[in-house]
Order: C-alpha cells, then sequence, then structure tokens
C-alpha cells in the first residue's frame, strides 16, 4: 500500500487522499465571488470596470490571504519547495474562476515569471505550476515566452509599503515577441498579490505590447 508522505500541512492530521491538505482544511477557505478594480480593490459586482477605467487589468482573487489553510499551502509551496501543493491551490484558483462566468478559452495563460537566478535556487516557478493547473482544467494554452523577467529584483516581501515595491518592479518584465501578442486577451496568474505592483508592471508591459484584454487571476489577495 502507497504510504502518503505528508499530514495535512495545516491542521496535521492524516489526509483522506494523497494531497497534502485535508477535505476539512480545503472546505474552509471562503472563496471570493466578485472580480475586484486592481487599483482600489473595490469589489466588481458586474465583471466590469466601473472606476480606474485606464488601469490595465481586472483583478480576479480567490480568497483572502488570512485564510490559515490557504496561507499554509502558499507558505509551503513558496518557502518549504512543497510542490504538492501547487495542486490544491490551482483548484482553489479554478473553483473561484468557473463561477465568474467568463469565456475563459479565449484566453492564454501566462504565469509570472521568476528570474532564472530565483528559479534556479527556488527550483520551479510556484506561478507556473498553479498556472498549469488552471490551464489543465479550462484546456488553453500555457504561454511562457513571451513575458520574460529581465531584471532580478529582491523579493516584495523586503519592500516595506507600496511606493518602494512599485520601484523594486519597475523594468522587471519584457515582452519577448510583441507581434504574437497583438489583440489577445491574457489571463495573468500568481499566488498572492498584496500591493499589486508585480501585477501592474508585468500587464503593463503586455498593454504596451498590443495585448487587448488582461484579466490577473491570484489565489489570495492580502
Amino acid at each position: 500500500k502507497f504510504l502518503f508522505p505528508f499530514r495535512c500541512l495545516s491542521c496535521g492530521r492524516e489526509p483522506e487522499r494523497e494531497r497534502v491538505i485535508c477535505d476539512r482544511c480545503f472546505s474552509m477557505i471562503r472563496l471570493n465571488q466578485t472580480f475586484f478594480c486592481g487599483l482600489c480593490r473595490s469589489r466588481l459586482p458586474n465583471f466590469k470596470k466601473i472606476c480606474h477605467l485606464n488601469f490595465p487589468y481586472l483583478l480576479g482573487a480567490a480568497a483572502n490571504y488570512d485564510e490559515k489553510p490557504l496561507k499554509d499551502l502558499i507558505h509551503a509551496l513558496k518557502f518549504q519547495a512543497t510542490k504538492e501543493a501547487a495542486q490544491p491551490l490551482g483548484e482553489i484558483l479554478i473553483n473561484y474562476a468557473r463561477e465568474l462566468l467568463i469565456p475563459w478559452h479565449q484566453f492564454t495563460v501566462m504565469p509570472i515569471p521568476l528570474s532564472e537566478e530565483r528559479q534556479k535556487e527556488r527550483g520551479f516557478n510556484q506561478a507556473e505550476l498553479i498556472a498549469r493547473t488552471f490551464a489543465n482544467y479550462f484546456q488553453i494554452p500555457v504561454d511562457t515566452k513571451n513575458l520574460r523577467r529581465i531584471k532580478n529584483t529582491k523579493p516584495q516581501s523586503e519592500a516595506k509599503d507600496f511606493d518602494n515595491r512599485t520601484l523594486n518592479m519597475r523594468g522587471a518584465f519584457g515582452a519577448v515577441q510583441a507581434s504574437q501578442l497583438e489583440g489577445e486577451r491574457v489571463v495573468l496568474i500568481d499566488d498572492v498579490t498584496t500591493s499589486g505592483a508585480t501585477l501592474f508592471e508585468a500587464a503593463s508591459v503586455l498593454k504596451k505590447a498590443g495585448v487587448k484584454k488582461i484579466i490577473a487571476l491570484t489565489v489570495a489577495k492580502t
């Protein structure tokens, strides 16, 4: 008999299935039901921009970071190299996105890229693992080539306020094949958004490359 080597990352119980979180803790994560303005975080119940119309993306955040099981999963994936945590995080994003009634089949998924140095250090890009779970479910393509990290920034957690986070991310991304992006619809995926500086910088680069519509999806927002 296969013995799954994990106990629930949140409560420590033995999971009912071969996963890193038990069904009870997973079910405790409360999902949001709307989009948000990427700038002011106002809820957008009609899934349309009603404020800050020129902001480059619409924000979809599946849940709030203060949900303990969710925070435990994200921490395990990013800081303990527990790659198995990406699957339930992807499922959280899927469960949220299914209720938004968006034609996801019209979009291409782009995970927020890490620098080569950071990815080599971590061994994987957590946003890409989550993005592939999401894309597999909705059967849409994943593009990891046309948005690149061209500057190795310090972790955003080390930048203490919005201005510093924005400055830290300035010039961090570049579009590789801008001609391939003209008129595209893109889903940007990351694990967590705090100030929104990372998503703003990436979305701004894509907009300049001709991307028509950008929805930024994160598993959690703080």
